[in-house]
């Protein structure tokens, strides 16, 4: 997706050395080529058979994303607590993921394929969150433990 010019330019930490002209260019580049990426990997994921989307989207590379999307370092605590304008920016921005990612891993027919024993047990159980609680309990068991 990035060139070598462009990933040089977003490790840079302050971008010293670009002018105002081409951090606009490569700033617009980088929204443009993203979110032509994320179309294209909703693509793959749609429509590629499952040997080929267990080798793309797997534990390292999709937990990777997500640890580098939600999760925040200590550094980044640090600058959060001192920039209310920019919690409130990232809070509008994460919270309608998470709610949206809750949402889908909370799917019936999710449950049912990865922890169908489990998902009787939450069903019966009950409750708003019935079938992501199988999918937790079930994602504790060992990956090779299967039924």
């Amino acid at each position: 997706m990035l060139g070598n010019s462009m990933r040089k330019y977003v490790m840079s930490e302050n971008k010293n050395g670009y002018s105002k002209q081409v951090q606009s260019v490569y700033n617009n580049r980088i929204k443009k080529y993203a979110n032509l990426a994320l179309k294209d990997l909703t693509l793959l994921a749609q429509k590629l058979p499952e040997d080929q989307q267990s080798e793309i989207f797997n534990d390292q590379n999709i937990t990777s994303f997500l640890t580098a999307l939600l999760k925040l370092s200590p550094a980044q605590l640090t600058e959060l607590n001192d920039n209310r304008v920019l919690v409130k920016k990232k809070r509008q921005r994460l919270l309608p993921l998470c709610h949206d990612l809750i949402t889908l891993v909370n799917d019936s027919n999710l449950a049912h394929l990865i922890a169908p024993v489990g998902s009787r047990y939450m069903i019966k159980e009950g409750g708003q969150l019935a079938y992501l609680k199988a999918v937790y309990y079930r994602s504790l068991d060992s990956k090779e433990d299967e039924e």
